[in-house]
């Protein structure tokens, strides 16, 4: 199945699957990095399991929105 990365800003509250970790979550805070290495401009902070990770877009995704 073909994906396709979308470069949009998620809002706060956002619930969310961290692929890397197979685990949901809520998106807490959106950072804007326009570094050379990274192909998407947002990285999240997001709460799983009473945790904060950080996941770029790529890495996420989203099961519903606010």
């Amino acid at each position: 199945m073909a994906r396709e990365t979308i470069h949009k800003r998620l809002k706060s509250g956002t619930l969310v699957r961290v692929n890397r970790l197979n685990e949901y979550g809520i998106v807490i805070r959106a950072n804007v990095y326009w570094g050379p290495t990274i192909d998407d401009p947002y990285c999240y902070e997001v709460l799983v399991k009473g945790k904060k990770v950080s996941a770029y877009g790529g890495g996420l995704t989203v099961i519903g929105e606010t």
